[in-house]
C-alpha cells in the first residue's frame, strides 16, 4: 500500500431496508467510519447464514455463504464498540452455550482417559503374549473392538474464536458441516495466530473443502466446513503483516478472498450525543441473527442439509454481463490487470453476498437480478478498494478515466441542473465519449457501482426511449463533495 486517494463512501444503500436502517442507526450513534460498520454487519450476516445456506453459482459451482473481511482503521475509530454492538447476539450465543460445551468437554476427557487406560492394559497384554509363546493375533478382535470404542470428540456450540493455531482450528471444525468464525476487533491477534501460518487450510475451509490432521495423539477429520473470518486492524499492524507475509498472502490467493476496507477516519469530526438511544433497527437486526443461529442449531440436531439457493434467469444474464466486463478489465494495461487475483474472485464473492442478502432478508424463490445487483454494488466497492490499496498506481487505466469523466458529466450536466435522469441518446450525442464501446463500458461500470440505472421511458409517444436514471444518494454525495 502507498499514498492513495481517499475511498468512496460505502454503498450502504445497496443493503435491503432492514439492514440498511440498522447500519445507519449505528453510524448515527457511534460515528465510526461507514465501511467499518457496514463490514461488521455483513460479517455478522455471513456468520448467521453460513450454517443454513449455500449458493449455486451460475458457473455451476456450489459454494458456501462464508466471507472473509479485513477492516483497517486507526486507533480511536471505535472498532471495539462497533464489534460489540453489531455482533452482540453471536457473543451472547457463545456465552449461553459455554456451560454445556464445558460439560461435554469434561465428559469427553473423562471417557478418553478411561479408554486410554483400557487401551494401555490391552497393550500390556499384547506385549506379554509377544514375549512368550502365545500368538498375538489372538487379540485381533479385541483390538478392533477397542478401536471402535474410542470416544468421539463432542461437537461444541462455540462459534467465535480469536487466537487459534492449526490444531485447535481443525479440532473446532471437526466433524461434518461445523460452522465457526475467527472474529476479532484486535486484528493483530488473528494475523499473528498460528492459523495464519497455514493459509492453505484457511483457503480450503473458505471453499468448504475437507481437511485432516493426523498426529500421534489425535486424528481430526473435517468435512464440509463453514468458516467466516473478520478482523479489525490498525494500519501499522497490517503493514507489518504484509511486510512479513504479503508475498505468500497474495501468491497463495488468500488475500484475494478478503473484502478489504480502509475507510477515511472520523476521528476529530465526531459530535457528542447525550441521552439514551433506542436501538429500534439494530434490535430487529439482532433478532434476525438470533433466529438464524437457532435455525442452524436445529439443522445440526436433525442432521438436515443446508438450503441451496440458485439464481433466476435474469440474474444469470447480469452475471454473464458482469463476467465479460471483469474479464476484459484484466487485460494488460486495463483497470484490474494488477489485481487479477481479486478480480478473478469478484463474482464468486458477489454470489456469496447475494445469497446472504437473499436469505437474511427472508426473500423467497431464486436469487433475483435486483439482489445480485445489490451484491455487485457492495463487492464492486471492495474491488475498487482492493485496487486503491494494492493496484498499480503508475497510470490510470482508460476505463477508469472514462468512468470518472462520464460520472462528472452526468453530475454537472444533469444532476446539478435538477434533473434526476438523462436520455441515453442525448448523453451519447453531447459527451466526449464518442466511441460506443467505451461509452457503454463506462456506463456499465457506473451501473455496477450503483450510481445509475438504465431503463426505459415510455412517456410522450408510445415508443420507449432508453434513459439513464441517476441514484439520488450517490449523486447528492458527489455534489456535496
Amino acid at each position: 500500500m502507498s499514498m492513495m486517494p481517499p475511498p468512496a463512501s460505502y454503498p450502504i444503500e445497496a443493503f435491503h431496508a432492514a439492514v440498511r436502517d440498522a447500519i445507519w442507526e449505528v453510524l448515527d450513534q457511534v460515528q465510526a467510519p461507514d465501511a467499518l460498520v457496514a463490514g461488521a454487519a455483513l460479517t455478522a450476516m455471513a456468520i448467521a447464514c453460513q450454517a443454513n445456506v449455500d449458493v449455486m453459482l451460475p458457473s455451476g459451482l456450489r459454494r458456501p455463504s462464508s466471507l472473509y473481511t479485513a477492516l483497517i482503521g486507526q486507533s480511536g475509530e471505535r472498532k471495539t464498540t462497533v464489534d460489540d454492538l453489531i455482533s452482540a447476539p453471536i457473543y451472547a450465543y457463545d456465552q449461553k452455550h459455554a456451560a454445556s460445551d464445558a460439560d461435554m468437554q469434561a465428559h469427553y476427557r473423562a471417557n478418553l482417559r478411561l479408554w486410554q487406560a483400557t487401551n494401555n492394559a490391552l497393550q500390556r497384554k499384547i506385549d506379554k503374549s509377544a514375549q512368550g509363546t502365545a500368538d498375538v493375533k489372538q487379540h485381533h478382535d479385541e483390538v478392533v473392538e477397542q478401536e471402535r470404542q474410542e470416544p468421539d470428540k463432542p461437537v461444541l456450540k462455540q462459534i467465535i474464536y480469536q487466537s487459534i493455531t492449526e490444531r485447535p482450528l481443525l479440532e473446532a471444525l471437526h466433524g461434518r458441516g461445523k460452522s465457526i468464525a475467527i472474529l476479532s476487533d484486535e486484528g493483530e491477534i488473528v494475523l499473528k495466530s498460528g492459523a495464519m501460518k497455514k493459509m492453505g487450510n484457511l483457503n480450503r475451509a473458505w471453499d468448504g473443502k475437507p481437511l485432516s490432521l493426523d498426529l500421534v495423539d489425535v486424528r481430526v477429520r473435517v468435512v464440509d466446513p463453514r468458516i467466516t473470518i473478520s478482523f479489525m486492524v490498525q494500519e501499522e499492524v497490517i503493514e507489518e503483516f504484509l511486510g512479513r507475509r504479503g508475498r505468500i498472502a497474495r501468491g497463495s490467493g488468500h488475500l484475494a478472498r478478503y473484502l478489504i476496507a480502509w475507510p477515511a477516519s472520523t476521528v476529530g469530526f465526531r459530535k457528542m450525543t447525550l441521552g439514551d438511544h433506542a436501538w429500534t433497527h439494530l434490535s430487529a437486526f439482532h433478532q434476525r441473527i438470533t433466529e438464524l443461529l437457532d435455525e442452524a442449531d436445529l439443522r445440526q440436531t436433525n442432521n438436515e442439509p443446508r438450503t441451496l439457493l440458485k439464481f433466476c434467469t435474469e440474474a444469470k444474464e447480469l452475471w454473464a454481463e458482469s463476467y465479460d466486463w471483469i474479464e476484459k478489465g484484466q487485460r494488460p494495461g486495463e483497470r484490474f490487470y494488477s489485481i487479477k487475483d481479486f478480480a478473478c474472485k469478484m463474482l464468486e464473492l458477489a454470489g456469496r453476498v447475494a445469497a446472504i442478502l437473499h436469505y437474511f432478508n427472508r426473500l423467497k424463490g431464486e436469487i433475483s437480478r435486483e439482489t445480485l445487483q445489490r451484491a455487485l454494488t457492495i463487492v464492486g466497492w471492495h474491488l475498487d478498494e482492493f485496487n486503491r490499496l494494492f493496484g498499480d498506481t503508475n497510470c490510470t487505466p482508460q476505463i477508469e478515466q472514462d468512468v470518472l469523466y462520464l460520472g462528472d458529466y452526468l453530475l454537472n450536466r444533469h444532476w446539478l441542473r435538477g434533473e434526476g435522469q438523462a436520455y441515453w441518446n442525448e448523453v451519447r450525442t453531447h459527451c466526449k465519449l464518442r466511441d460506443q464501446m467505451r461509452f457503454e463500458a463506462a456506463l456499465r461500470r457506473l451501473e455496477i457501482q450503483g450510481a445509475v440505472e438504465v431503463g426505459m421511458d415510455y412517456t410522450g409517444s408510445g415508443k420507449g426511449k432508453r434513459v439513464i436514471i441517476l441514484n439520488p444518494f450517490r449523486f447528492q454525495q458527489a455534489a456535496m463533495a
